[in-house]
């Protein structure tokens, strides 16, 4: 698992956090968006990887890409024309992979900076 997802977990829990403190929302919807973005990301990262690497497999990458735009299509249909999830809180869980990837870049400059010599 790398950090971004870490990141995503950290976010996620934080949320579900604020959820069950304030007692509104859907602590599933919440998880399923988070899971959802993370999952896509996960596709893209192999289709990527398939294509870029040497002797390519851009067939591989486009089935790939083509099987992630449809997953996140029928998921998105299903789930909000059956009432299954709670949009706020699907929309809070999605918000998570942007709010994480601005953590882990805030964090590594942070971690690479040089410490500054005190000046009198």
């Amino acid at each position: 698992m790398g950090p971004i997802a870490l990141w995503v977990v950290l976010v996620l829990g934080v949320g579900a956090g604020l959820l069950h403190s304030l007692g509104r929302g859907s602590l599933a919807s919440l998880l399923t968006g988070g899971a959802l973005m993370l999952g896509s990301l996960v596709l893209q990262r192999f289709t990527v990887s398939a294509a870029l690497r040497p002797g390519g497999r851009r067939g591989v990458a486009l089935l790939l890409l083509s099987l992630k735009l449809t997953l996140i299509l029928v998921f998105i249909y299903v789930a909000f024309t059956t009432a299954v999830v709670g949009p706020l809180s699907f929309a809070a869980g999605v918000t998570a992979l942007p709010v994480a990837i601005v953590l882990d870049v805030c964090y590594l400059q942070w971690s690479s900076r040089e410490p500054r010599p005190r000046t009198p």
